[in-house]
């Protein structure tokens, strides 16, 4: 068999180049293949779908169409020369025979008349085709969709969430330390590593939910009519279940983490390109911050997220049996939480909060007065932070969860 054309596509690189989805070589590749599988025995549904690509960088999509129609390699002057008589030889054929007819149908009649370059045109094995479409659509480590198959169908949602004013979530994942497992455990186990953590992204994902492998560690999940308090729910559990996966590879037992960030729109970004970006700053927080987390995209830089969160609380100062009444919490972190309060009270200052969580149960965590801000004559803003802190801890876990749910309604 021919091998196929190399090429290189020239594409500006930088930081954030992998949310503008390059079209390198593979990628064009899944495309075409996706185009020309869109509608087989009609040619114009194929050229209306090729168009794009064709628009944005002629020459190197001719050469890779051409090779999988009839699998002929050409220069690219020639493969435009060529492309542009089969779509008018199509055309013809149409008029003629009163009837659709696919690009496929149309080259091998062109090179076996026209341009004779096929003297002895065989079929292509349709079970060889199914596969190898399949190959474009899904990565054939994890099973999860290709990052060709995934743009397509990422253009498709986000356009759906544009018209319709959807909440959409997007997750991007990167397993930590990846490339130290395959230099100290091998290419093996590493493979065994993204196949597990693929399993586990999609026993975990919706029906309607979008998961992809996006290079080589990296993972983007979309979450379509989701809005980010929800998607962070989602993304906390799955981040849950991948940062306990252990790989049993030979005699040696291989603890798997992840770090992620979490972007949503319409509330961070206004289109697709943009969530994208997001997602991935997240993820270089998450990163620097000291991996195995997940990070919500935020425009200020603070160390932990905050979420609005409005409650009726009961505050009692520690060593004191009389409540101060009741206040209301405005805010919270993984570290602390802001409070609205009539009472004031020194920098320092032991307060144990009372906190409903559900119809009948409360929690009840303490925290030390690290900030006092007065901004009426009536109440002030009372920060605290958590005695004995601890972002696994059941006290941190059960408010997070709580919260998020309830914000996610």
């Amino acid at each position: 068999m021919t091998a196929l054309p190399t090429m290189q596509v020239s594409v500006p690189m930088n930081h954030h180049d992998k949310a503008d989805f390059p079209l390198d070589k593979e990628l064009l590749q899944q495309k075409i293949l996706l185009s020309l599988s869109s509608n087989p025995g009609d040619s114009t549904v194929q050229c209306r779908c090729l168009q794009p690509l064709l628009e944005s960088m002629k020459k190197e999509a001719c050469e890779l169409i051409l090779y999988n129609l009839v699998q002929l390699n050409f220069t690219r002057d020639n493969a435009c020369k060529h492309w542009d008589a089969i779509v008018k030889h199509a055309e013809t054929m149409q008029n003629i025979l009163n009837r659709k007819v696919g690009l496929a149908t149309a080259a091998c009649d062109y090179f076996s008349t026209v341009e004779p370059y096929l003297n002895n045109p065989k079929l292509i094995e349709f079970k060889r085709y199914e596969e190898t479409l399949k190959s474009a659509r899904h990565d054939f480590l994890t099973g999860l969709l290709s990052r060709g198959a995934f743009q397509d169908l990422f253009d498709q949602e986000m356009s759906r969430a544009t018209r319709h004013n959807h909440n959409t979530t997007l997750i991007f994942l990167d397993l930590d330390n990846f490339k130290e497992t395959n230099d100290l455990h091998g290419h093996l186990a590493g493979d065994s590593v993204l196949r597990q953590v693929g399993e586990i992204i999609i026993n975990s994902k919706r029906k309607e939910d979008l998961a992809c492998r996006f290079g080589g560690d990296e993972f983007v999940i979309l979450l379509p009519e989701t809005n980010k308090f929800m998607g962070l729910l989602v993304g906390k559990k799955l981040l849950d279940q991948i940062n306990t996966l252990v790989i049993h590879h030979g005699e040696e037992d291989i603890s798997v983490t992840c770090s992620g960030g979490l972007a949503s729109f319409p509330l961070d970004s206004r289109n697709g390109k943009e969530l994208l970006f997001c997602a991935d700053r997240a993820l270089y927080q998450a990163k620097s911050r000291g991996k195995h987390e997940l990070n919500l995209f935020a425009e200020e830089k603070r160390v932990f997220t905050r979420i609005h969160f409005e409650q009726d609380i009961t505050i009692r100062p520690l060593g004191n049996s009389k409540e101060d009444g009741t206040s209301k919490s405005k805010n919270l972190s993984e570290c602390g939480i802001l409070i609205s309060s009539s009472s004031s009270y020194h920098i320092g200052t032991l307060l144990e909060l009372t906190i409903p969580i559900q119809k009948n149960s409360i929690l009840t965590i303490t925290g030390s007065v690290v900030r006092v801000e007065q901004f009426d004559t009536d109440l002030f803003d009372i920060g605290l932070s958590f005695l004995q802190h601890d972002s696994n801890s059941d006290t941190t876990k059960a408010i997070a969860d709580h919260i998020i749910q309830q914000l996610a309604q």
